[in-house]
């Protein structure tokens, strides 16, 4: 064990806090070392010919006399006195600490105060406020980018469909003159640029409703996931008579959201099931839990399945498994679902085997602030 002596006039001169002490009319009678060395000032220009007033600034001297005296001389002391300091050659930020000590004389006394140099946390603060405001300015730009991208994509999607149309038209037109002839190269090539037309309609049609979920302009309410649940089926409704699928939807609650990206999740969800059915009627069940600050949502399927080493790269953007041929799609409906999803506070995932049904569970937030 190590035995160390330390001598208590050391200890006060060179603490890491400044000291002084002032009389009753606010004249400095001892100051230490360490105050002496950040003001850079002798002790015989301090001790004695200043006062505490002297090391104020005009506002925290009118701030010192109506708060701080009254503060000592009815409760006997302060804490955390934010101040600024000012010697002839050097001032600082402090935290000041004060204590009225009595005498023998009623009407007289004195006050000790300990300074802590937060010049440090003062920088620090003026740092961190540059960053914030950096990080501000970085966000808005980023916001500024992120909406020209969206505008861009909603008027290219609008701009490459009227062409498309036109091809559409014309190649109609063509076949309905009889300039293509069955069963000949021609028939092929018409097949080919058909299903090639078709299919990039489809992209930019699901490239169109992508665009459109931005999150910056998201307006919550309270909304029925019954009446949600209701508007995406009948959106759907060719499609279900189509393949005479059964959907089953549970009794649903109210919750905030908004109105039109939740019907776009349940009808791609839902949509979803639909495509990818097995040769069995498809059945699909909607059903929900409850719980403290969520609401969790399964809808479940009895078609082909995916492998659930897939079951997180399908929520990736134009992320597809299967062959367009085969079934068509362009892998950004999931895509779709995962960012309405995380726009609601919630996550999103797949539990799903090969051939036996998939089940996409979601929850969302319920302590979202409209």
């Amino acid at each position: 064990m190590i035995y160390f002596n330390e001598d208590a006039e050391d200890l006060y001169q060179n603490a890491p806090f400044g000291y002084l002490t002032i009389c009753s009319n606010g004249t400095i009678i001892n100051a230490n070392k360490t105050l002496l060395s950040w003001l850079k000032m002798k002790r015989e220009e301090l001790v004695e010919e200043k006062t505490f007033m002297d090391l104020l600034s005009i506002g925290d001297k009118i701030f010192y006399e109506t708060h701080v005296v009254p503060m000592l001389q009815m409760q006997w002391e302060i804490s955390e006195i934010n101040l600024t300091i000012i010697g002839p050659h050097f001032s600082f930020p402090a935290l000041i600490n004060g204590k009225k000590v009595p005498t023998d004389k009623q009407t007289d006394a004195y006050y000790r105060f300990s300074l802590l140099n937060i010049s440090q946390r003062k920088q620090f603060e003026i740092e961190l406020i540059q960053a914030r405001k950096n990080a501000d300015n970085a966000f808005l730009k980023l916001q500024e980018v992120n909406q020209k991208l969206e505008q861009f994509a909603y008027l290219a999607s609008h701009d490459l469909q009227a062409p498309l149309n036109t091809i559409i038209g014309m190649l109609s037109l063509l076949e309905r003159k009889g300039h293509i002839s069955k069963d000949t190269e021609e028939t092929q090539y018409y097949s080919l640029i058909k299903n090639n037309i078709s299919k990039m309609k489809l992209l930019i049609s699901d490239l169109l409703e992508f665009s459109r979920i931005d999150s910056s302009n998201v307006q919550f309410t309270t909304v029925s996931l019954n009446i949600i649940c209701k508007d995406a089926i009948q959106s759907l409704n060719n499609a279900i008579q189509e393949c005479d699928a059964k959907i089953y939807v549970e009794n649903m609650p109210d919750i905030i959201g908004e109105r039109m990206l939740l019907t776009r999740l349940f009808q791609n969800l839902i949509s979803n099931a639909l495509k990818f059915r097995s040769k069995e009627t498809p059945i699909i069940h909607i059903q929900y839990e409850q719980k403290e600050n969520s609401i969790t949502i399964k809808i479940s399927d009895n078609g082909i399945g995916i492998d659930p080493k897939h079951s997180k790269e399908i929520f990736g953007f134009m992320k597809r498994l299967h062959s367009y041929d085969s079934i068509p799609g362009t892998g950004i409906g999931l895509a779709a679902c995962k960012n309405i999803v995380e726009i609601h506070g919630g996550t999103i995932n797949v539990e799903s085997e090969k051939g036996k049904g998939s089940t996409f569970i979601f929850t969302l937030n319920s302590n979202i602030q409209k």
